[in-house]
């Protein structure tokens, strides 16, 4: 167990340091001018960027099918709760990590 939690520390470690954006002093000047021409100039339209690729796609119906299965997991889980088996509170964590996964992904494509 200690090896799947050291796993996934080190994963989301290594996301974060690869987004991570440096501020140096010429890109924070160059964001400055960038902002100044933006104003200057009434003439522009803003349209929205939404790029609709292969993997958008994919990562969307998974992402659906992984939050209703993890909701339907939960429910699953509520009903053996009352019939007091052992497992029910795994089952409803589980679902509910399972329903995260799916919101993650979904907001990711969305």
């Amino acid at each position: 167990m200690k090896i799947l939690a050291a796993f996934i520390l080190s994963l989301s470690l290594m996301a974060t340091s690869s987004f991570a954006v440096s501020l140096n002093a010429p890109l924070v000047l160059k964001m400055q001018e960038d902002r100044t021409m933006a104003a200057s100039d009434f003439t522009t339209e803003e349209t929205p960027e939404f790029d609709w690729g292969p993997i958008k796609f994919i990562v969307g119906v998974y992402s659906w099918l992984l939050a209703l299965g993890g909701f339907a997991f939960m429910v699953v889980g509520l009903g053996e709760l009352d019939k007091e088996n052992i497992n029910a509170g795994a089952m409803i964590g589980g679902g509910a990590g399972m329903m995260g996964l799916g919101a993650l992904g979904l907001y990711w494509v969305f």
